[in-house]
């Protein structure tokens, strides 16, 4: 209640200030001068740009072709096409061109924007897409006022005032923890991108630590538990970061003592195929970009070990990464998935065994199915999922647990045993996931129990347990026999067998950026869940 009612307030006034009644008394600040210091690591295109002048737009998950006409006239249902779109991150691959025609292209379509939309809509205006647009403009400075007329500079450094102080106005009124950092963020850079030494740098580069420190992990990681949270942060962070090294040495130890923590459990929750877990939100995230962050720094973190709530198993080529089903708190838990006892294995840069992702943007009224525990590889009873989801507009779909989880990692033994009380309450059970992996990465072998809880219940009930496999896979399974054979892409042959219970196969689906859902196989095993019910299965590479 006191979550839905700060939630409440905090709409309604951020509704206030960007009333038109309201809005005037910032909306009007004076233009201030920028500098580009701020730099981009992430990697251009060349062929993109080409691609964008023939009216082509691969943005977000979609490719739209505009005819010519401005992307910024068109009508489109999809958001995430809109939102790279008005965050303006394409910028970058135009900086290294050298014709003048395409250079003056990318002012053109900034011109555009200011033309259409220089004034506040709550849709365009959003604080993360603001956040983000702003950062993107100042990196690539010198491109976009390259070649303009005296009165195109100052519309662009006005507008870039406009919104920067629209930052200021609406971040405290934030109801989304990432939308304020990423706030907090393009006002410490934007203080540093002044041509005059800003005497307020000092106050936002303090804000942007706090806020950092209240956002973050005990191991660095953001507390939504989502590894693609973690490389939004990070893909702005680090200019600033490094910025704030260069110009104001005197204020980069904390912020950059963060970044470098943050660098290492990003890099924990990257399996060996260089893709992000898909766990709490996390869908395909370019490989180009987790290598690039990883470029920036000499932190690694690839052992066995734990990272904010998930467990890390290490040894050889083989790599998984298990959770544990920590539910954030409320304002951060509006992505989160049901995940617990669920995990990623991947071997020889291949990935083996994962989870289905997020939803598609094309498919929002399926958001809540795939946050569903069946959409991971996790036992279950009746298919009830460990954690509800709260709907409301209120409550915005915040991820509530059912029960705890406690999860103990033995670097001794390369193993992870969890414990979820998440069926405790109907059907008396608690389940225990053991987890081993040997063999140079070449063998996993697992154990799901059934034991007794505190309260005893009759309710009876049926586990399911499901290993969603990486597309692109072959299975062969012998009659009569507890053994399937696997044949995946990158043409390894692995078995699985098992005992304790029925094993069927099932279709599914994986999260991809680019293609929307693939399709793959499960392997479901099944069978009564009644106490010291032992159900042992094992991976293994021929």
């Amino acid at each position: 209640m006191r979550f839905a009612l700060r939630r409440m307030a905090l709409s309604v006034a951020d509704r206030v200030v960007t009333n038109p009644l309201f809005a005037w008394t910032w909306s009007g600040s004076s233009a201030r001068t920028f500098t580009e210091r701020l730099t981009d690591f992430r990697s251009a295109d060349a062929q993109t740009i080409v691609e964008m002048m023939e009216g082509k737009y691969l943005l977000g998950t979609r490719f739209i072709d505009t005819g010519g006409v401005s992307p910024f006239a068109i009508e489109t249902d999809a958001e995430d096409w809109l939102a790279d779109l008005h965050s303006f991150g394409w910028l970058r691959h135009f900086r290294d061109l050298r014709d003048p025609g395409q250079r003056r292209f990318a002012r053109t379509l900034v011109m555009d924007w200011i033309g259409r939309h220089g004034r506040f809509e709550r849709g365009t205006w959003s604080l993360f897409a603001t956040a983000r647009r702003v950062l993107n403009w100042l990196k690539n400075y010198a491109l976009i006022t390259e070649g303009a007329n005296p009165e195109q500079i100052r519309t662009i450094n006005r507008s870039l005032a406009i919104q920067l102080q629209s930052l200021v106005v609406r971040a405290p009124l934030a109801a989304d923890p990432l939308a304020r950092l990423m706030a907090q963020i393009a006002m410490a850079g934007a203080a540093l991108s002044s041509s005059e030494d800003n005497p307020d740098t000092e106050k936002f580069v303090a804000r942007l630590e706090a806020c950092l420190s209240a956002q973050l992990g005990a191991d660095g990681l953001h507390r939504s538990r989502n590894p693609f949270a973690q490389i939004q942060i990070l893909t702005e962070l680090i200019p600033v970061s490094q910025l704030i090294s260069q110009r104001r040495h005197e204020l980069s130890a904390a912020i950059g003592a963060r970044v470098e923590t943050m660098q290492g459990a990003l890099n924990r929750l990257v399996l060996g195929s260089r893709e992000p877990v898909y766990m709490n939100g996390c869908g395909q995230a370019p490989v180009e970009l987790i290598l690039s962050i990883a470029a920036q720094s000499g932190s690694r973190g690839n052992g066995t070990g734990t990272c904010d709530g998930y467990g890390i198993l290490v040894d050889g080529t083989g790599k998984l990464v298990a959770d544990s089903g920590l539910v954030p708190p409320p304002e951060f838990a509006g992505n989160a998935h049901a995940g617990a006892l669920s995990f990623e294995f991947s071997s020889h840069g291949a990935l083996i065994v994962g989870n289905c992702g997020p939803a598609p943007a094309q498919l929002p009224e399926s958001r809540n199915l795939f946050r569903h525990t069946s959409a991971h590889s996790a036992p279950t009873i009746d298919d009830l999922s460990n954690a509800s989801i709260s709907g409301g507009c209120l409550l915005g779909g915040i991820l509530r647990p059912r029960g705890a989880t406690d999860m103990t990692v033995s670097p001794e033994d390369n193993a992870i045993e969890m414990r979820s009380t998440a069926y405790r309450n109907r059907y008396g059970l608690d389940i225990i996931r053991s987890l081993t992996l040997l063999g140079g990465g070449h063998t996993l072998v697992g154990q799901d129990r059934f034991v007794t809880g505190p309260k005893n219940r009759n309710r009876r009930g049926d586990f399911i347990i499901r290993f969603h496999l990486a597309p692109d896979v072959t299975l062969e399974r012998a009659d009569g026999e507890d053994l399937i054979r696997l044949a995946f892409k990158s043409g390894s042959p692995w078995t699985f067998l098992w005992e304790g219970a029925y094993a069927d196969i099932e279709e599914s689906v994986r999260h991809s950026a680019h293609f929307g859902l693939v399709k793959t196989r499960q392997i479901v095993l099944s069978g009564p869940a009644h106490p010291d019910a032992e159900i042992a299965w094992v991976f293994t590479r021929q």
